[in-house]
């Protein structure tokens, strides 16, 4: 879904199609397009990297690492939930906080930080021996 909306901001940039909303709705203006671009690019690096290696068995579940991830994946996630309610309700001119696409766009990259913490967790318990009481 961030790919998609990578390349629709880019297709809107050079040339526009009626059917998608315009250049301007897909970003808050808080970076300057080149960089943003160039985030986005390094945020889809990093995400195939992470589902390639998922998917060869390279990574291996980390109770830890899980625990960052879904901490990280829920502060980011209430943070833009919280900007969304915001741009809905207070704050509905403010170029940040009313720019809906890509708060909802950062909804969909907090909600892939937390299935990967979610598979390192999961992953770690089921990796675990089954505990088994001893009775003396």
């Amino acid at each position: 879904m961030f790919s998609l909306r990578v390349f629709a901001q880019l297709l809107q940039a050079w040339s526009p199609v009626e059917a998608l909303p315009p250049f301007e709705a897909w970003a808050s203006g808080a970076l300057p397009y080149w960089m943003l671009v160039i985030c986005q690019v390094l945020i889809i690096i990093a995400c195939a990297r992470v589902i390639w290696r998922l998917s060869r068995g390279l990574i291996m579940p980390s109770m830890a690492t899980g625990k960052f991830l879904l901490s990280l994946g829920g502060i980011y996630f209430g943070l833009m939930c919280l900007r969304l309610i915001i741009g809905l309700t207070v704050a509905t001119g403010h170029y940040w906080f009313s720019a809906r696409l890509p708060t909802f766009f950062h909804l969909v990259l907090a909600g892939f930080v937390l299935v990967y913490g979610w598979f390192h967790v999961r992953g770690f318990y089921a990796s675990q021996p089954p505990y088994v009481e001893q009775t003396a």
